[in-house]
């Protein structure tokens, strides 16, 4: 009997070790979507209970489209300044 309690505790010992290796690995640091520097600050949100993610994605597009239209604005001014 004493040799199939050892034997049992034995093989349930080996199956938790074997098994605490195994599962998805850790996400790497370039599967983390990447935004603006400025708008890092903005991930702490997720502390206070907001989705600071979702609002930095928010935040970078709305800055992305700033930079667009002052580009245009800048093309405009070059134009009528060359005329």
């Amino acid at each position: 009997m004493k040799h199939v309690c050892r034997l049992l505790t034995f093989v349930f010992t080996m199956l938790f070790i074997l098994n605490c290796g195994s599962g998805s690995p850790a996400p790497k640091a370039k599967d983390v979507p990447q935004g603006r520097a400025e708008t890092k600050v903005v991930e702490g949100a997720s502390a206070a209970g907001y989705n600071g993610s979702q609002m930095r994605k928010k935040i970078d597009k709305v800055l992305d489209q700033n930079d667009e239209r002052n580009k245009e604005i800048e093309k405009g001014a070059a134009a009528a300044a060359s005329k």
